[in-house]
This record gives structure tokens, sequence and C-alpha cells, in this order.
């Protein structure tokens, strides 16, 4: 028809029968650990789909497709493009030596990388036990890394102490590493530093 009108159920039929949800970026500039709305979208596609009560319980498939090149587009799964991310940006050391050059802020963007890993892992699932390994290890395992934290953005910090904990407390990761595991149970101590 010629107006719009609002259809609730329609929608959650929609989604609740979707066998795939594909988000399209062409940003070059970016990647889906940036910011907080790649995962509302695409992960928040998950959660709403576990909530409408997907067909015969499966859930979508979650691809996310990089048309940053439209003579070659680029489709992985949520899971791969997380890792993809992961590896080339966020553990990498001179991605990490740069936001040091850019004191606070630069704290504040390593601290928001684990927010937003930790997002699709709530929302969706898509980030495996090894990549938050990874990250782990690149930024609280590294003491060089943390002195700089405490130094530039204590509250960056503490925030990612917090939120690593929470992850392994609510038992959306699982490190099969001892020396996380010890450093996790340290961060469980009130008397933590």
């Amino acid at each position: 028809g010629a107006e719009a009108r609002r259809d609730a159920q329609g929608i959650r039929d929609r989604v609740a029968g979707a066998q795939a949800f594909v988000h399209a970026q062409d940003l070059p500039e970016t990647d889906l650990l940036l910011a907080v709305d790649y995962a509302r979208h695409e992960a928040g596609f998950a959660a709403a789909q576990d909530v409408t009560g997907s067909e015969a319980g499966s859930r979508a498939a979650l691809y996310h497709l990089d048309n940053t090149d439209p003579a070659r587009p680029r489709t992985r799964t949520l899971t791969e493009e997380i890792a993809r991310v992961v590896r080339a940006r966020a553990t990498h050391p001179a991605w990490l030596a740069g936001m040091q050059r850019h004191g606070f802020r630069g704290a504040a963007e390593i601290a928001a990388t684990l927010d937003h890993m930790a997002a699709f892992a709530r929302l969706a699932g898509v980030v495996p036990d090894h990549l938050f390994d990874l990250y782990f290890d690149a930024t609280l395992g590294d003491p060089g890394l943390t002195t700089f934290l405490e130094e530039a953005n204590p509250q960056a910090l503490a925030a990612m102490r917090a939120e690593f904990a929470a992850l392994a407390r609510d038992g959306l990761w699982q490190t099969r590493r001892n020396s996380i595991a010890a450093a996790l149970t340290d961060l469980e101590t009130p008397n933590a530093s």
C-alpha cells in the first residue's frame, strides 16, 4: 500500500525465520571492533533471533561482507572477521604502540576494543576463547602496556580488568592457559592491583 504500517509480528516472524544475516561494510578506515554499533547490529540480530524463537531452534548464519573494494568483496563468517581483526589490528604491536602515543585516548581505545569483543560474545557467542587469550596477552599480559594503561588512563585499566574477570565469571571465556587463569584469580581478589 501507499502507507507504512507497524507490523511487529511480521518483523518477529521474519527475524525468527531468517537463515542468514549479512552485514556489508564499505568504510576502509574502520573495522568491527572499533565501534559498538557493529556488535549491536550484527550480534544484536542473533540476540533478537534468540528472543523471537528461531525456526527449529537454529540460529541464522552471521556474515560480515567487506565491500571496501567493490571489485573484490570478501565475505567471512562473523567469527572469522572478528579473528581477522584481533590478529591484524587489536593485538598487533604497531597498533598498540600507536595507541600508546595517543596517551589517555589511546588507552581508552584499547579498552573499547575489549568492550566490543565482549559485546559480540554476550549477544551472539561468536568470540572463541583463544581470541580473548590473545587480547589478554597483548594487553594485561604485557607489563609494559599495563604500566602505560595505569599511567595514562587508570579507568581504562580498571575497566579492562573488570571486563576480563566478568567474561571468565560469566562463562563467556574459558582460558586454557594457567598463567591467564592465575592472573584472572588475581583480578577477582579485592586487593588486586
